[in-house]
């Protein structure tokens, strides 16, 4: 939707409102589109790191390889519980699995995660913002 379409939308009260501000600010081009939604990428990665433990995991995983065992104790929660957050960042492929065993063991996928960062900082309209190298 355009910008001038939501401001039609408003009450009287408001668009006069509105209109005075966009007058004196003179920055905004009604013409311009309003997607205040993400796509579905990265909505899905926002929603995956917004969990407090998918977060401490891959927070804890940045730099080392960690089992299931370890993670859970760190994070002072039920191992089936990492488990079942560990998958859920696997879907997302922002974790890296090694096997050791009967062991497996985590780490953070970095690259893919800086896609998703890229993508979000794209998305928000900083394409520049986070440079060329990693």
């Amino acid at each position: 939707m355009k910008l001038r379409e939501l401001i039609e939308s408003l009450s009287e009260k408001q668009k006069r409102t509105v209109k005075n501000c966009l007058d004196r600010c003179g920055i905004y081009d009604l013409e311009q589109e309003v997607d205040p939604y993400p796509r579905e990428d990265v909505k899905r990665f926002l929603k995956v790191i917004s969990n407090p433990i998918r977060y401490g995991i891959l927070k804890m995983l940045r730099d080392k390889w960690m089992c299931v065992c370890l993670i859970s104790k760190a994070l002072d929660v039920d191992q089936t519980l990492v488990s079942h957050h560990i998958r859920i960042l696997k879907e997302a492929e922002l974790l890296e699995e090694r096997r050791e065993g009967k062991l497996r063991f985590y780490r953070t996928n970095k690259e893919k995660f800086m896609e998703y960062l890229r993508a979000v900082m794209e998305e928000i309209g900083y394409e520049g913002a986070t440079g060329g190298s990693e």
